[in-house]
């Protein structure tokens, strides 16, 4: 009787344990998923909505006096680019895709045709400064050189 009991308490104790595990594996699983969001929207810190908006400035270049570029970000993270080569015949270029906003507020405009990321960096309400893929801004006097200003 003795052994029974024990043989018992041993396939009730295995059982619910079983059972804890699956219910804790579920419960990591969520808690992952749910880690995941939150960590995206923390690394990303700034809403597409507020980023919405057309940014305008003039970059510099190494052949020319200057590139005046317009972007326009949208709220459905689309985007619309527009830039003008100062004193070049035939300087104009445009493209159209989607953008994403990555970790350390850095935006990804992503052009569709090769590929070929370019990134800015969110200074605050109203500019975004050119960056690399990390958000490493410009230094120097020419730091200022590579901010576009959003219109009013």
């Amino acid at each position: 009787m003795k052994k029974n009991l024990v043989i018992a308490a041993a396939a009730a104790a295995a059982l619910c344990m079983a059972s804890c595990h699956g219910n804790t594996k579920s419960n990591d699983t969520s808690k992952d998923s749910l880690s995941t969001v939150a960590s995206d929207s923390l690394n990303a810190g700034v809403a597409i909505e507020s980023l919405a908006g057309t940014y305008e400035g003039t970059l510099p270049a190494a052949d020319c006096p200057g590139i005046r570029t317009v972007l326009t970000l949208n709220a459905d993270s689309t985007y619309q680019y527009s830039a003008d080569y100062l004193e070049r015949k035939d300087g104009h270029d445009e493209a159209s895709g989607t953008f994403k906003v990555l970790a350390n507020n850095v935006v990804e405009i992503v052009r569709p045709s090769s590929g070929e990321a370019t990134y800015y960096k969110v200074k605050d309400a109203n500019s975004i400064i050119m960056t690399d893929s990390l958000g490493n801004e410009p230094e120097g006097e020419t730091a200022k050189l590579y901010v576009l200003t959003k219109k009013k």
